[in-house]
């Protein structure tokens, strides 16, 4: 299977949020806000030029946060993951970042985020509850845990991309 990997345009706006909801919970690409002036977003196309991945990075100053990665299920395992990491830490690097961050769900018996080790991110911090209240404002069914509120803890990834002096 083959795939390209564009920069996100409006018109895969309907696909990017059925594909956000499908792989976080029915709702939770309200709480993305994917047009936002400080988000840069990509998208993984099949050969019919259908939607099967979509990625953003928020630049908040000198550093970028991975909000997403989003892979449809049939996709996954082909690498497809893997280059919506290569295009956003290319471009954070182009963009002068020095840091990124990444929230990922903590699932003890789910394997690890592999892009993100793979990179050098490493795990920094445990936040608890990390989704309650933004579960309860946008409404959605955590997929992880099942319920309303998400009573999931985060792992806080990070990667340093600049060196100090």
């Amino acid at each position: 299977m083959s795939f390209e990997i564009i920069p996100y345009s409006k018109k895969y706006y309907d696909s990017v949020n059925a594909l956000i909801d499908s792989c976080f919970g029915n709702g939770y690409s309200i709480s993305v806000k994917i047009h936002h002036k400080d988000k840069l977003s990509w998208c993984a196309l099949n050969d019919a030029k259908e939607l099967i991945g979509f990625s953003l990075l928020k630049v908040d100053g000198s550093k970028g946060v991975f909000e997403l990665t989003a892979v449809d299920p049939a996709y996954r395992g082909i690498g497809v993951g893997t280059s919506l990491f290569d295009r956003r830490i290319n471009r954070a690097r182009s963009l002068g970042l020095k840091d990124l961050v990444l929230y990922h769900w903590y699932r003890p018996f789910h394997k690890k985020p592999f892009c993100a080790l793979k990179y050098g991110f490493y795990p920094a911090e445990i936040k608890i509850n990390y989704w309650f209240k933004q579960s309860l404002a946008f409404g959605y069914a955590c997929l992880e845990c099942k319920q309303l509120p998400c009573l999931c803890n985060c792992v806080v990834y990070k990667l340093r991309l600049v060196l100090d002096d």
